[in-house]
């Protein structure tokens, strides 16, 4: 689960610098220069990737609960849900 959760950082992190440092992006790409840039990020995205696919078929294989909401969530749920089917068939 770790390889899963350190590749989607890895992708997702690369592919949101331009979001939330455009500055910062800015000047690597002119100190590496386009193509040098372009290198580093498809090398990272696709490193990214691959220990996202890794951590994927290992979890799969030793599942592990993440995350088990509380039971009163259910009724919650279907109480905020209710105003939802009217609004659907309408």
């Amino acid at each position: 689960m770790t390889l899963l959760f350190a590749g989607l950082l890895i992708f997702l992190g690369v592919h949101s610098i331009a979001i939330v440092a455009p500055a910062w992006r800015e000047r690597m790409a002119a100190r590496l220069g386009a193509n040098g840039w372009k290198a580093l990020y498809s090398l990272l995205s696709i490193a990214g990737f691959a220990l996202i696919l890794i951590g994927y078929g290992a979890a799969r294989q030793a599942p592990e609960l993440v995350y088990s909401p509380p039971g009163w969530t259910r009724h919650l749920a279907a109480l905020l849900l209710l105003p939802v089917f009217p609004l659907l068939l309408s």
